[in-house]
């Protein structure tokens, strides 16, 4: 029996830079799971969505989030898309796995692609982080950013805020000039975001412009990530054959 099909899903839009860290992870699933064939779909939360390339010859698809802000429910425009590939490929069975989630490991890697940004702009000394996110994600999603902005604190001993692409509050141009009536100066920029789209973009320019002296680049194709979509596929995958795990089945 063959294995259920791996699909990746990006919460970005489908352009250039996105669809090369979609390939590169699947490259890093094939290299390292040869047995499992895989695709990539992109999910952002506004705008056009892409669809993964079924074959006739696939039977069952697991769709793997990847995801730095829901950990346990999928946002509502992933379950839109399932159901659209399952009206178009009415036997294909098709479970939705948990997303792969906000984790503490992620923080090395924020800090990773922070430390070279800050290189590549000569900043020095920083007084204010901020851990910038698309989404607050779902309840235990915003649970785990809330805790890896402790955690992120206290690794750095400097104050850490929390920012988001949603608007208000959070939003990452209200938590830059927040920092700056407080006297902070130096104010960087972590990413909990996987690619770098327009979306991502935008949110960049308008920490900048707010006053942050630097933003990290998106997470991307990292083997953590890579690690942790497999997680997600091997507990959807047996669901599939037991239907007693939490992920979702898309009904028929």
């Amino acid at each position: 029996m063959a294995a259920p099909i791996l699909g990746l899903v990006l919460p970005a839009m489908s352009e250039a830079s996105a669809n090369l860290i979609g390939q590169r992870l699947r490259q890093r699933m094939s290299h390292l799971h040869p047995h499992i064939e895989s695709t990539v779909s992109f999910v952002p939360e506004k705008g056009r969505c892409k669809a993964p390339r079924i074959k006739p010859s696939w039977s069952e698809l697991v769709l793997v989030p990847v995801n730095a802000t829901h950990l346990h429910s999928s946002p509502p425009q992933l379950t839109r898309h399932a159901e659209d590939i399952r009206r178009n490929h009415p036997d294909l069975a098709i479970r939705v796995a948990r997303p792969t989630g906000p984790a503490p490991a992620l923080l090395n890697l924020v800090d990773a692609r922070l430390r070279l940004a800050a290189h590549r702009v000569h900043a020095q000394e920083l007084d204010a982080l901020i851990l910038s996110a698309p989404d607050s994600g779902d309840q235990r999603g915003a649970a785990m950013l809330s805790k890896m902005t402790r955690l992120w604190s206290q690794h750095h001993h400097l104050p850490v805020h929390i920012a988001t692409n949603s608007g208000g509050t959070t939003d990452v141009e209200e938590v830059v000039t927040h920092l700056r009536r407080e006297g902070r100066r130096h104010i960087a920029v972590g990413s909990l975001w996987i690619c770098d789209d327009e979306t991502f973009r935008a949110h960049t320019h308008k920490a900048l412009q707010a006053g942050a002296e630097v933003v990290s680049a998106p997470l991307g194709d990292d083997p953590v990530l890579a690690a942790l979509a497999f997680q997600r596929y091997c507990s959807a995958a047996m669901g599939l054959v037991s239907g007693q795990t939490d992920d979702e089945v898309v009904p028929e």
